[in-house]
């Protein structure tokens, strides 16, 4: 039980709340180890668990299909280091994993039931606004990553292939 309260405390989603709030959630954490490339979950399943990663990494895919493919392939979004959060679906309705999450590499995580936090953060409301606040950075940054990286795409395909080498010719 200390040990998760420790890697809790160092989490992005937890790292605000006190030591009695924190004990409040212990009930529904467990440990959890993945196998690399090992699937934690799938997009489009129900958000069941939410989950900290205290060590190894995680890739966040999306199932993409390029215009002129047949099938879909599995691209990496993101990935996810120790302390971060994956799975914060399963605290937003319609509580569904919008993306993949698969161990990158060996990886440990705190695997925490959803349903019975999600309750906990109602009974509990000033453990619940501590954990909203952080799950709202959480999204604003992933948000902020995803749209900058939309951008360098577009601006690669834009000026890569039109991009001509001027040399002064004097």
């Amino acid at each position: 039980m200390i040990q998760h309260i420790n890697l809790l405390r160092r989490s992005e989603l937890f790292s605000e709340l006190t030591e009695d709030e924190l004990c409040v959630l212990m009930p529904f954490c467990a440990d959890t180890v993945v196998a690399e490339d090992g699937m934690i979950f799938n997009e489009g399943q129900d958000a069941s668990h939410i989950y900290v990663l205290t060590e190894g990494k995680v890739a966040l895919q999306r199932h993409i299909r390029a215009p002129h493919a047949r099938h879909s392939r599995r691209t990496t979004i993101t990935l996810c280091y120790p302390g971060e959060t994956v799975g914060w679906s399963a605290l937003v309705d319609p509580f569904k994993y919008t993306l993949s999450a698969v161990a990158w590499n060996s990886s440990k995580l705190i695997k925490i039931d959803a349903e019975t936090l999600r309750m906990a953060l109602q009974i509990y409301p000033a453990l619940g606004c501590k954990v909203t606040m952080a799950l709202a950075e959480i999204m604003s940054r992933r948000l902020r990553h995803t749209i900058d990286a939309l951008i360098n795409q577009r601006e690669i395909s834009f000026f890569g292939h039109n991009q001509c080498d001027h040399t002064d010719v004097a």
